[in-house]
């Protein structure tokens, strides 16, 4: 059992990022006076947490996402896990970094690794309002 949860962590961890990341874009696009609503935050969050280097990539991709989801068949939960795995791609590569610290501290240092994953998750999350704040300040 206590297995089953080791290897649901990362996952349950990036998700968690993931939502604060968001959130916090949202927000701040809101405190500078842009609706969160509109379909334009969605290219500046994948922008600002890094998934596409530019505006214009990210609008690319969408619109590709958005007619292969037109065009796509199959059941939707593959569709879904497949652009959930795409999303996650940015965070993971966060998250394999880590995992060699973790291991390491792991072994040493038992209980030590939440800490340390709290500590480069708010690290994380701060680097981003940076930016956010950034980007919405002259936009």
């Amino acid at each position: 059992m206590a297995t089953a949860f080791g290897l649901l962590t990362p996952v349950t961890e990036l998700a968690a990022i993931g939502w604060a990341q968001a959130g916090l874009v949202l927000h701040l696009a809101a405190a500078y006076g842009h609706d969160p609503l509109d379909d334009e935050r969605a290219v500046d969050l994948l922008v600002l947490v890094g998934v596409h280097p530019s505006a214009e990539m990210a609008r690319a991709a969408l619109a590709r996402a958005t007619d292969a989801d037109i065009e796509a068949e199959g059941p939707p939960m593959l569709r879904a896990a497949e652009a959930a795995w795409r999303l996650a791609m940015p965070l993971s590569n966060q998250a394999r970094g880590w995992l060699a610290v973790r291991t390491l501290v792991r072994r040493r240092l038992p209980g030590v690794v939440p800490v340390t994953a709290a500590v480069g998750a708010a690290a994380t999350v701060e680097r981003l309002a940076y930016r956010a704040r950034a980007h919405y300040r002259h936009a």
